[in-house]
């Protein structure tokens, strides 16, 4: 099991290099369903946490409103009340960049508006919008952090706005140029991200595919074609974050070996 929220040098999605982190929530330690396993309505993550800042811990004190338990996610918000996560309180100075994995509620009349904000800093950006049942990478640039930072993700409108997000990095430095940059489907590039065969198979062309372990090491390289596939025999059980290009355009996502 990979170490949760640790200071550790990892994959900066957007740029495909490696940066300081100073803050990463993984959420491996969150037992229930939805999100990683596919499940975006129903009765999926139906055990919830107790709303404001004691039920869970892990990293710090998070800050919830009806905010639920997925497959190591969290799922936020109901059909008829908004959720709000808030982080606990990090340390950056100056410039960063935040990266996380969001997707919205798979329902017919979901809203799909994600707001984000700081304390302690300013964003680029005030929201990003989701793509219902399935998880996008987003990336936003931080600036003028003055020591303790907290971020707060929250459904736009006070219903039917649930989300499931997972994978919240912050890294020190400069900022990117773009925001937003892979809204692609998870199935145009990886199609199973539960990896239950040995064998990930992609949904695109992709060049320079890199596969990262949780402590930002490539563990393999590669090349894929359209509905292409790529043994990974060899690893062991676990997470693993998957980068590549599509159509000149990076691209990313966490998968999970069984």
């Amino acid at each position: 099991m990979k170490k949760l929220y640790s200071f550790f040098a990892t994959v900066l999605l957007a740029t495909g290099v490696f940066a300081q982190t100073v803050f990463s929530a993984t959420f491996d330690d969150v037992t229930g369903t939805g999100g990683n396993d596919a499940g975006w309505s129903g009765s999926v993550a139906a055990s919830g946490f107790s709303d404001g800042s004691t039920s869970y811990t892990t990293g710090g004190a998070w800050t919830f409103a009806k905010v639920y338990k997925g497959n190591q996610c969290l799922k936020a918000g109901t059909s008829s009340a908004k959720g709000t996560v808030t982080t606990p309180t990090f340390n950056l100075t100056g410039n960063g960049t935040l990266t996380f994995r969001a997707g919205a509620w798979n329902g017919a009349s979901e809203g799909t508006t994600l707001n984000i904000s700081a304390t302690g800093a300013t964003l680029g950006q005030a929201n990003v919008t989701l793509v219902k049942g399935a998880f996008s990478t987003y990336t936003v640039n931080i600036t003028g952090a003055t020591g303790p930072v907290t971020l707060t993700f929250e459904g736009a409108v006070a219903s039917s706005n649930r989300f499931f997000i997972d994978d919240i990095v912050v890294a020190a430095g400069s900022t990117l140029a773009v925001s937003d940059i892979q809204k692609t489907k998870s199935g145009n590039f990886v199609k199973n991200t539960l990896v239950k065969n040995n064998e990930i198979i992609f949904g695109s062309d992709v060049k320079d595919v890199k596969i990262f372990n949780m402590f930002g090491q490539i563990v393999k390289t590669t090349s894929v074609k359209q509905n292409g596939t790529v043994s990974v025999a060899e690893l062991t059980k676990g997470s693993y974050i998957v980068t590549g290009t599509i159509n000149n355009q990076p691209v990313s996502e966490k998968i999970l070996k069984d």
